[in-house]
């Protein structure tokens, strides 16, 4: 057993650790209960240290606060700091001073460590430093249900239940008109934080419309666990303290006899289900989402068809970049049709399995040829449009699109086909053919969808593309997966030999674009730079090597 001057060491280490960067220390128990306080308690708080002991550590704080510091410790993992985040104190209290608070959960423990200091110049940019240098992706359907096909592609291959559960808000509209616009918009970004913190991958979780939220889940999160952390913080935003009452339904996302496009209609399907109906959709598992799917698939076709002949769909745009110096290279052009009673990505894959992606295809190039002729003529941009792997080995589509092209060779320069749905392919000598008779009047191509299999590695020995783009998954697990660094490391070096240009999609933070160019990825796309928009527009972000070369 280690002595008293031993023990009495290691405190004295411990304290001159934390306090070395920090003004106050507080243990909290699980109940929000401060065990312990030591530090300057009462010239930052107003209350001196031994008198914290005992005392809710959320009441130190300005009421606006409590949702963010419930966050922050909801989001703690153990062993690894989270925050500094900059906070008001308490206006009685504290006089309303400011501080810079960080917090850590210690492996094996309930027990949440929390930092406060005063704030100072150097410490209030470090709180604010991930904020500036990071765009969120938006919280909303599509985006939901991109990242949960990939979850659910990753939990029946390692083998893992989960579930989906759907939260309504009962009487939304009565809640929103007592909370109030400002309210409600901070208490609508606090769950969506919350239920994303508790989701898989900690990506899987959005609002799907007013008051209605998704969640992805491991099955060994119940739903009244997920209700019971939305009631706490619901009592924080309800003037009158008693919580806000949410509605739910959890569905369970048993996949493992569907196919991955079946699993992916099955969720579109389902998601769609509860924007309409709420949690009275009557959806009991992914399967049934299918099957009812498939029952409507008749009435759908013939609306299909005449959204395809009458080009009832919008282009929207979104830039590729230099990672070095996040200058444009060029555009994607982006289809997004016209109907509000389902996503662009459901008549996409809709298209593809009634057989009609190449009808769909030419119809997206008939529109971004027009737009090259006539609204794009005055600028010099180049622009970037899907072909199908589906389209690309039919070769009526094929003779029907150099056809068109034939006239409008003057556009090569500012054209390139990304061919999406790759794992499709499966003629792949007939397919590099088109290629290289595309390659040889001066239009591009790119091969998208790229990933970490065997098959992938075929397609880029087999067609010899200019861009290959990789699978945004990488991105996802770039800080934190050595395997994926030294795939994307070796993938880029490869590349790079056979001339060949890396794109990376799905950057959101300026950490994932820096790390990507490090292991030799020349170009990015994502929301850190821009979302989709209806106009070909980029505002320049300056990179990291930039404002090196300028100080």
């Amino acid at each position: 057993m280690a002595d008293k001057n031993t023990l009495k060491s290691q405190r004295d280490r411990f304290l001159a650790f934390s306090f070395a960067s920090s003004d106050l220390l507080l243990e909290v128990a699980a109940d929000d209960e401060i065990q312990f306080a030591l530090g300057a308690g009462k010239s930052l708080t107003g209350v001196d240290h031994e008198e914290l002991q005992g005392t809710n550590w959320l009441d130190l704080f300005d009421k606006k606060e409590k949702i963010t510091l419930m966050m922050l410790r909801s989001k703690a993992i153990e062993g690894k700091r989270c925050g500094p985040i900059h906070v008001k104190l308490n206006e009685i209290t504290a006089n309303g001073k400011e501080a810079i608070v960080t917090g850590m959960k210690m492996p094996g423990s309930d027990v949440f460590y929390l930092t406060a200091s005063f704030v100072t110049e150097v410490m209030a940019k470090l709180a604010g430093l991930e904020k500036k240098s990071r765009k969120e992706a938006p919280h909303d359907k599509e985006t939901f249900i991109d990242a949960a096909q990939e979850a659910l592609r990753e939990a029946k291959e390692d083998n893992v239940e989960v579930d989906i559960t759907l939260l309504d808000i009962a009487g939304s509209d009565d809640v929103k008109a007592k909370l109030g616009p400002e309210l409600w918009s901070s208490f609508s970004e606090s769950v969506q934080e919350m239920l994303n913190a508790n989701s898989l991958g900690g990506q899987t979780a959005s609002q799907i419309s007013d008051g209605r939220y998704s969640i992805l889940h491991d099955k060994n999160l119940t739903p009244e666990a997920i209700k019971d952390q939305l009631a706490e913080l619901s009592k924080e935003t309800d003037p009158d303290g008693e919580g806000i009452e949410f509605d739910s339904k959890t569905i369970p996302a048993e996949v493992a006899e569907l196919t991955e496009r079946e699993a992916a209609r099955a969720l579109i399907y389902t998601i769609n289900e509860f924007e309409r109906r709420g949690t009275d959709l009557n959806v009991d598992t992914l399967g049934a989402g299918f099957e009812q799917f498939v029952t409507e698939n008749a009435q759908k076709i013939q609306r299909f068809k005449t959204m395809i002949t009458q080009l009832n769909f919008q282009l929207y745009f979104q830039p590729i970049v230099d990672l070095k110096t996040y200058e444009l290279v060029h555009f994607e052009m982006l289809s997004r049709f016209k109907d509000e009673g389902s996503s662009t990505q459901e008549w996409i894959m809709f298209g593809e399995d009634i057989g009609m992606a190449a009808e769909m295809d030419m119809a997206i190039c008939e529109r971004a040829i027009n737009y090259l002729k006539f609204k794009a003529a005055t600028n010099n941009f180049c622009f970037a449009i899907n072909l199908s792997g589906q389209s690309i080995q039919n070769e009526q589509f094929f003779d029907a699109l150099y056809a068109k092209l034939e006239p409008h060779k003057n556009l090569a320069k500012r054209l390139i086909f990304e061919i999406t749905e790759s794992n499709e392919i499966q003629e792949l000598e007939k397919v590099n053919k088109f290629i290289k008779q595309l390659q040889g009047d001066g239009f591009k191509v790119c091969l998208d969808d790229f990933g970490a299999g065997s098959a992938s590695f075929q397609y880029l020995h087999e067609l010899h593309v200019n861009y290959l783009k990789i699978d945004g998954k990488y991105t996802q697990k770039i800080l934190t997966s050595e395997r994926d660094q030294v795939m994307i490391k070796n993938l880029s070096q490869m590349c790079k030999d056979l001339d060949t240009k890396v794109v990376i999609e799905r950057i959101e933070y300026e950490e994932q674009a820096e790390a990507m160019r490090e292991l030799g990825v020349g170009l990015g796309q994502g929301y850190f730079f821009s979302e989709p928009k209806p106009q070909p527009e980029y505002l320049a972000i300056q990179s990291p090597l930039t404002k090196k070369e300028n100080t």
